[in-house]
C-alpha cells in the first residue's frame, strides 16, 4: 500500500467530545439564566445539566425542564438544543494531534478531517480549533447532505478527486465502531482505530462486524502502520 493521505475523524479522535458537551451545557445554562425561566444562577443550572448528563446522556434538556416545572414541549426543548448545537465551543486538541501531524507532513502526506454531525455544530468546532491552519482539507459531510454521512463514501470520493489519489492510498483514523470502519467496504480505504480513554463511542458495536485494519492508542503511532504498509 502506497499511502498518500491520512484523514481523521473529528469527535473524540482529535479532541474530547466530553469537553464539547460540557462547553455546550455551560452555554445553555447561561441562556436559561438570561431567560429567567428557572430561578437559579448559571452555575447551579450548569451543575444540574451535567449531573443529568452523567446519569444518562439521553434527553437531558427534557428531564431538566420537567424537574424544574418548566414547559418541556418539543418546541422548548429544541430551543435549548439549538443553543447547544450553535454555541462557539471551548475545546482543544488532544496532546498527540500536533506531533502526529508534523510527522505526517514531514513525510509529505496529505492530511484532512472528514466528520459527520450537524453542519453548524461541526463548523463551529473547526473554527474553535483553528483546524484549517493544520489540515489540507476539511470535509463536513452534512454540508454535502445528510445522505453523505458515514459510512457513505461521498466524502472520500471528493478527497480523491481533489488530490488525484485512489481510495487504496487513503487511511482513515476514527474511533466509532458503528460507522468509521465499515468505510473499508463502502469507500475501499484502510482504517485505523484510535482508543481514547473515556471515549463516548468506545463501547459501540461494530457495524456488520467489520473491524479496523490497525489499532493505536496514540496518533503518533499511526506512522508505524504507514511505514509497515509501504
Amino acid at each position: 500500500m502506497n499511502t498518500k493521505a491520512v484523514i481523521f475523524d473529528l469527535d473524540d479522535t482529535l479532541y474530547s467530545e466530553l469537553s464539547y458537551a460540557m462547553s455546550g451545557y455551560r452555554a445553555v445554562a447561561g441562556y436559561i439564566e438570561e431567560k429567567g425561566s428557572v430561578k437559579k444562577d448559571r452555575e447551579s443550572i450548569y451543575k444540574e445539566l451535567t449531573g443529568l448528563f452523567n446519569e444518562d446522556h439521553k434527553n437531558v434538556f427534557n428531564r431538566f425542564l420537567a424537574l424544574n416545572g418548566c414547559d418541556d414541549s418539543r418546541e422548548r426543548v429544541m430551543e435549548l438544543v439549538e443553543i447547544y448545537r450553535g454555541h462557539f465551543p471551548e475545546i482543544s486538541w488532544h496532546d498527540d494531534v500536533k506531533p502526529a501531524l508534523r510527522e505526517l507532513k514531514d513525510r509529505g502526506l496529505i492530511t484532512g478531517i472528514l466528520s459527520d454531525g450537524y453542519a453548524l455544530t461541526q463548523r463551529q468546532k473547526v473554527k474553535a480549533l483553528n483546524a484549517e491552519e493544520l489540515f489540507d482539507i476539511i470535509v463536513l459531510t452534512d454540508e454535502m447532505g445528510r445522505e453523505a454521512w458515514k459510512p457513505d463514501p461521498a466524502g472520500f470520493m471528493l478527497i480523491e478527486e481533489k488530490f488525484g489519489i485512489k481510495a487504496s492510498e487513503i487511511i482513515y483514523v476514527g474511533d466509532n465502531p458503528e460507522k468509521d470502519f465499515y468505510l473499508s467496504v463502502t469507500a475501499g480505504i484502510k482504517t485505523v482505530r484510535i482508543i481514547r480513554e473515556g471515549g463516548i463511542y468506545a463501547d459501540r458495536e461494530y457495524y456488520r462486524g467489520v473491524t479496523e485494519d490497525y489499532r493505536i492508542n496514540s496518533l503518533t503511532e499511526i506512522k508505524e502502520y504507514i511505514w509497515q504498509s509501504g
